[in-house]
């Protein structure tokens, strides 16, 4: 019995002139797609100060300014800026994560929003470029030119891909890294050698500096060995060049390595994270204590004691964890404090095309009924995206299908090597395979414009996303090009406009005409909004982010834009900003305003403005708890302490405080009324 007849293998090993143009064809079609979203869509969530750090690292070995990733991808990112005279906006102090999105902002609008980010988002197109060909050199060597021409059409037309493809964020340099790793390891599988291993450890090093799950590449390489010896075993073949179980013990051995040495070499073989001026906030024992695992904190603390790591890595990968805890999902209408177990699998469902989804059921299928046979091929490519898919379907954090995105490169070569295979049997499955592959170009280009938004035609299409998912699957900022064009057809209506990133970006810097409304992450980063006084109407148009109107912004009973989740919006923008037109009162919006006046004034010691302000804001809102608080703080300031003490029992008794989202608030709130 035999793993590969001579056939398939020199099928493997062919590819004609025709099949060579066509790969080069779907290639540069896909990066001209990138290229188009990279000009198109406004900067979204992430990108300022994932660009920012990058240059940070390149100009300053400053790896502390955003560590919430590791810097690979956006150093790449950032070396087009790298020849550029760039204007360096000055550091404000507080929170890594304040600092970050802060200074992000700044430094694009500093140095041209254009001129900055369009070339870096060029530098991701060009990687998932690369993501694109390693995909069919992989399936090419695996199952062959068909197979491969076929994963690589079904990906160049994926319309998640292409959304996301050309941004300054890590999704898809992880899914490139991870892939390339997963061939290469299949290549020293097949024969190992010495390059062989030099490259695949390179490749490991890559993986594990381009996003914290890249840790998991090491212990999927060794499931995958284990697997791959058991199933040879079980075949009762052993072929004099493959590798046996010492030596891929010693292969594990060295790429493991290879891998802590170009986490050392990226980080300037420097344990500090920051340049010595400079310091992490908080730093690193500090917010290691943040962590609930009894384990991960001893482990990571003794890992930081003793510098087995730089302090940039070991911060970032306890961040993954700490900033977990903090982020509602939303699925299905319903916010949750973490994640539900069902948010990715339902996510794959409503966000993967059906094209994929049939032939990822067809796949299974045909590998359950041993209608396909499993063999290494199979092994090395279901691993990964079945460990993938369990780490985040057992996580607390639920925020974006694009944390999946890295499971889709090997499933793409899997199920055109079964798809192949099957129509190799019987000649009238290849029609079934050709209307599958238009309908995954034509779900892409249908979908077109808001590809971020995408949803398959069993949900509903990319309008409905929003009634199931929130947040990057929907909402991530991207619209602003199209907001402005909105508003000049528009010109003599008054605009206000509640932006789910403002904060990590101004919409001004858009030329978008709006005030700016209060939201949660515009009080955060500290960005003006405009000035309600005691009169919280607005008359015209008011614009509200998917985001925001959801409440990934201010979750809970605490949304102040809840009300126009029950109105039927005038349009929509891109998929995700509502235009409403009319009058309004936003009684809660405004009272924001003046509990972070209120609080200004008190940190001034101006206490009498302090409590003028709050009880402005708990006329506004009367059901507002931080209203109450904000009172009840200045009143405690002018030392009438009776009076704060009802205060804070009227904030714990509010209708708009709630118990899941706001738990540090009901425990402060406690405290100060017990005091």
């Amino acid at each position: 019995m035999t793993i590969e007849n001579p056939e398939e293998l020199s099928e493997s090993t062919r590819t004609t002139k025709a099949g060579l143009a066509a790969a080069i064809v779907l290639v540069l079609i896909f990066f001209a797609q990138c290229v188009s979203t990279a000009r198109r869509d406004s900067v979204s969530w992430d990108e300022s100060q994932h660009l920012y750090s990058g240059w940070l690292s390149w100009k300053q070995a400053d790896f502390g300014f955003n560590p919430e990733v590791p810097p690979l991808v956006k150093m790449w990112c950032a070396i087009p800026l790298l020849h550029r005279n760039m204007t360096q906006p000055p550091y404000i102090g507080g929170s890594f994560k304040k600092e970050g999105f802060v200074l992000g902002q700044r430094f694009l609008a500093a140095n041209g929003i254009d001129p900055t980010l369009i070339p870096a988002r060029l530098m991701a197109a060009l990687l998932s470029a690369l993501l694109a060909i390693t995909i069919f050199l992989a399936a090419l060597e695996m199952y062959g030119q068909t197979a491969a021409l076929l994963a690589l059409a079904l990906f160049c037309f994926d319309p998640n891909f292409l959304a996301h493809g050309a941004f300054v964020t890590t999704d898809v340099g992880a899914s490139f890294t991870l892939l390339l790793s997963t061939y290469l390891f299949y290549r020293v599988l097949k024969a190992p050698s010495a390059l062989r291993v030099i490259w695949l450890g390179i490749a490991v090093g890559m993986t594990l500096t381009a996003k914290f799950t890249g840790i998991f590449v090491l212990p999927m390489i060794v499931v995958v060995s284990l697997l791959d010896l058991w199933n040879r075993r079980a075949a009762h073949v052993r072929k004099h060049r493959e590798a046996s179980g010492p030596q891929l013990t010693m292969v594990v051995a060295s790429i493991s390595a290879m891998g802590l040495f170009f986490i050392w070499a990226i980080y300037r073989f420097r344990f500090a994270a920051r340049p010595a001026n400079l310091a992490l906030d908080p730093v690193t024992n500090q917010y290691l204590q943040e962590l609930s695992s009894p384990l991960s904190r001893s482990m990571l603390l003794w890992v930081a004691n003793h510098h087995l790591l730089p302090e940039a890595y070991l911060y970032g990968l306890a961040d993954t964890k700490i900033s977990a805890a903090s982020l509602p999902s939303y699925l299905f209408g319903h916010l949750t404090h973490q994640a539900s177990r069902w948010y990715y699998p339902a996510a794959l469902t409503i966000k993967s095309t059906l094209p994929f989804l049939l032939l990822l059921l067809v796949t299974i299928v045909a590998l359950a009924s041993r209608r396909w046979q499993i063999r290494r091929e199979a092994i090395v490519l279901m691993v990964p995206p079945a460990v993938l898919f369990v780490l985040a379907s057992t996580s607390d954090i639920g925020i974006g299908f694009r944390h999946l995105l890295p499971i889709f490169p090997m499933l793409y070569i899997l199920i055109a090597g079964c798809a192949t295979h099957l129509v190799h049997r019987n000649r009238n499955l290849a029609y079934v395979l050709g209307a599958l592959l238009l309908w995954q170009i034509g779900t892409s280009e249908l979908s077109r414009p808001g590809l971020v938004a995408y949803a398959n035609e069993a949900w509903g299409g990319p309008a409905m996303t929003h009634l199931y998912l929130t947040d990057s699957n929907t909402d991530w900022g991207q619209q602003l090009r199209y907001v402005k064009t909105y508003l000049d057809q528009h010109p003599n209506e008054p605009c206000y406009f509640a932006y789910f990133e403002q904060g990590p970006v101004d919409f001004r810097d858009y030329g978008v005409r709006c005030q700016v409304l209060p939201t949660g992450s515009g009080t955060w980063t500290g960005m003006t909004s405009m000035h309600f006084g005691s009169n919280p109407s607005v008359s015209g148009l008011v614009l509200v982010s998917d985001g925001v109107l959801a409440g990934a912004d201010i979750p809970g009973k605490t949304n102040p834009y809840a009300t126009f989740q029950t109105l039927r919006p005038d349009a929509v923008i891109d998929r995700a900003v509502y235009v409403y037109k009319g009058q309004f009162k936003l009684g809660p919006a405004a009272a924001l305003e003046h509990v972070e006046g209120s609080g200004i004034f008190l940190t001034q010691g101006r206490t009498q403005e302090a409590l003028v302000d709050a009880e402005l804001a708990t006329r506004l809102d009367p059901e507002s708890a931080t209203a109450w608080e904000a009172k009840g703080d200045a009143l405690a300031a002018m030392g009438r302490r009776a009076e704060a003490h009802i205060a804070y029992q009227i904030a714990l008794e509010a209708p708009e405080l709630d118990p899941v989202f706001e738990q540090e608030l009901v425990r402060a709130l406690r405290r100060k009324a017990g005091a």
